[in-house]
């Protein structure tokens, strides 16, 4: 190459190195704000499920009736705390559809942001514009580990939820 062409070559992949910070950032940016609200989701099921023990276990002790039996005491006489729990369980197990349905996007991204990165880390170590590399490289990085950091928490999540659910198992 001569030396014009071989400035240009590298200004032109120096724009598109940019281009693409600009664009990692971003979905950096949402990738962060999904972690947040999968942390707050843990925190909030996790909560829910104490309330949910604490009400079937002084609802028991109120009606003086086994917990099992709760169910069909609530559906003959207070009929719109059946219909509400009924609908949580449901709720759930739509819930649950959705992670699972997140946690296969989250790998399909996973895997294809574990090639992006292989690929810059190469391009960081081999080429003449290793510097503007080198944020994409710790950019991916950073996405992987939030990948992994969501795959674990949307599990976590499905598993409160099927406790939920095992609560709510006579719940129909």
């Amino acid at each position: 190459m001569t030396s014009n062409a071989e400035k240009e070559f590298l200004s032109k992949a120096q724009k598109e190195v940019q281009q693409r910070i600009k664009k990692e950032n971003k979905e950096l940016e949402t990738l962060h704000v999904e972690e947040k609200e999968l942390t707050d989701a843990i925190e909030g099921y996790s909560k829910f499920y104490d309330d949910l023990v604490k009400f079937l276990q002084e609802s028991s002790n109120d009606f003086n009736i086994e917990i099992e039996d709760l169910p069909r005491y609530f559906k003959s006489n207070i009929n719109e705390v059946y219909r509400n729990y009924v609908q949580i369980k449901q709720d759930a197990l739509d819930e649950i559809q959705v992670l699972e349905k997140y946690i296969i996007k989250n790998k399909r991204d996973l895997n294809n942001t574990q090639r992006t990165l292989k690929f810059y880390r190469s391009q960081y170590m081999d080429s003449d514009f290793f510097e503007e590399c080198l944020p994409l490289v710790e950019i991916y990085e950073e996405k992987i580990s939030i990948y992994e950091n969501n795959e674990k928490n949307s599990l976590l999540i499905i598993e409160k939820l099927k406790e939920i659910l095992k609560k709510l198992k006579d719940w129909k």
